[in-house]
């Protein structure tokens, strides 16, 4: 049987190339405040020889401060980006809805110090468990706090990265094809799932191709309601490290935002 043709596979490459680069944009950005992190953190948790999980709490703050000034400002571009390719209505950065957006991605990144602790408490108890000396335990937690101790922090990375990214780009085109709808009296817009046409395709997301709704309506995968691919409100299942993107479908025709580069000059790279 012949496959019929793909009438959306120039966006589907123009978006992955797009989402590329938020993805190293995002990761890049978070791996060095990881860094910075674990570096400030690790003497302090194994000092004197010892283990310390609950040093880690001690510079909390200091991690705050790398997501609000060195990360967040990155996803707000990655985000604007994405609108601007969509519409001229409206400013990312003073919308209501982008302003919540942008606060509940940096409270899901700034959980990290929890993540690490746990880490530590888990490397402490299975030393113990197993009996192994001090310097050993020792050896172990410093291993889960150096970023290139193992491959640990460059996977977390990845995930974030890809996860941020395409909460970022998708919800970037969705608010910003909802301005545009307005802007342009249309009554009814739709959007459509795009996904992403290989075997590394969860069968969820394939089995919503293509699927067409209301633009304020949520798509229907999987059993979960999500506005767009990558909605941080979804489940994980369907949301982590997802790589679908949505076309805005106003007055009765798609808005290729993949194609759109080069509406605004003003969006940051």
């Amino acid at each position: 049987m012949t496959t019929p043709p793909d009438d959306f596979l120039p966006a589907r490459l123009r978006a992955l190339a797009f989402i590329r680069q938020g993805e190293q944009r995002i990761g890049t950005a978070w791996f060095r405040a990881l860094t910075r992190w674990l570096d400030r953190t690790r003497p302090a948790v194994t000092r004197g020889g010892g283990v310390d999980p609950a040093r880690v709490g001690d510079h909390r703050q200091f991690w705050t401060d790398e997501v609000n000034v060195e990360i967040m400002p990155v996803v707000a571009g990655v985000l604007e980006d994405a609108w601007r390719r969509v519409t001229r209505a409206g400013d990312p950065a003073s919308d209501p809805w982008t302003a919540d957006y942008l606060n509940e991605a940096g409270n899901r990144l700034v959980r990290l110090p929890d993540e690490v602790y746990a880490l530590i408490v888990t490397e402490v108890e299975r030393g113990i468990r197993e009996q192994d000396d001090i310097p050993t335990i020792t050896a172990a937690v410093d291993r889960v706090l150096t970023a290139t101790g193992s491959e640990r922090w460059p996977n977390r990375a990845h995930v974030v990265a890809r996860t941020e990214t395409m909460a970022a780009v998708n919800g970037g085109v969705f608010r910003a094809a909802v301005l545009d709808a307005e802007q342009r009296g249309d009554p009814a817009p739709f959007k459509a799932w795009l996904a992403t046409a290989d075997a590394r395709t969860r069968p969820t997301h394939r089995d919503a191709d293509h699927q067409r709704t209301l633009l304020t309506s949520p798509f229907v995968v999987g059993g979960a309601q999500l506005m767009y691919p990558g909605d941080p409100r979804g489940p994980a299942q369907e949301v982590i490290q997802c790589r679908c993107t949505m076309l805005p479908v106003v007055l009765g025709e798609p808005i290729d935002w993949t194609s759109r580069g080069g509406r605004d000059d003003g969006v940051s790279r």
